[in-house]
């Protein structure tokens, strides 16, 4: 019995270290060399994930016409050009209280060319014209006239006030053909 004691023991021992050099060989297989491979995988694998989405998005707008598309100058059609009523020099003072300001302008008001009932108008009115005007511009600061946009913007206040008071049409456009602001 003592063989069959030390044979067991023996076998026992035998499964032990059997099973401490299976537990070695799974820790080099699954052991620190292997998490690395796997996490430069899946950082390989997330980098052609966002660059294919990059790739895509940017194909998508490529292939997109912009949203204000410019059509060729032979496929749009030319404006008629317009007649101009001169309303002569102005010289305003703007309404800055703190430092004054001076404004000399001459504006020029186009409508369609061969409208002579607005032609006719716009002589009669030429004195309440004027008087808009100096209104509409003397209401203003320095700050409301220093730029290009603040201009604009007052262009289309000067050609509301107009055409709220003719009768026969409607004027198309103001123009500045002189703007000097000080």
């Amino acid at each position: 019995m003592g063989d069959t004691d030390e044979a067991v023991e023996d076998i026992e021992e035998t499964a032990e270290e059997e099973a401490l050099e299976a537990g070695r060989i799974r820790k080099k297989i699954f052991g620190p060399p292997l998490i690395k491979i796997l996490i430069w995988v899946a950082a390989a694998m997330v980098l052609i994930f966002i660059s294919g989405t990059v790739a895509y998005i940017v194909a998508q707008k490529v292939g997109k016409p912009p949203r204000t598309e410019r059509t060729s100058p032979e496929l749009t059609e030319k404006a008629k050009p317009l007649a101009y009523f001169d309303l002569s020099d102005f010289s305003v003072n703007t309404s800055d209280t703190d430092d004054p300001h001076f404004l000399k302008l001459t504006i020029q008001l186009g409508y369609d060319e061969g409208n002579m009932e607005l032609q006719t108008e716009l002589v009669k009115r030429r004195a309440e014209l004027r008087d808009i005007i100096i209104s509409v511009v003397g209401a203003k600061k320095y700050n409301d006239l220093n730029t290009q946009e603040k201009r604009e913007i007052l262009k289309g206040e000067i050609k509301n006030r107009v055409n709220s008071i003719l009768i026969a049409d409607k004027i198309k456009k103001v123009v500045f053909t002189e703007f000097v602001l000080t």
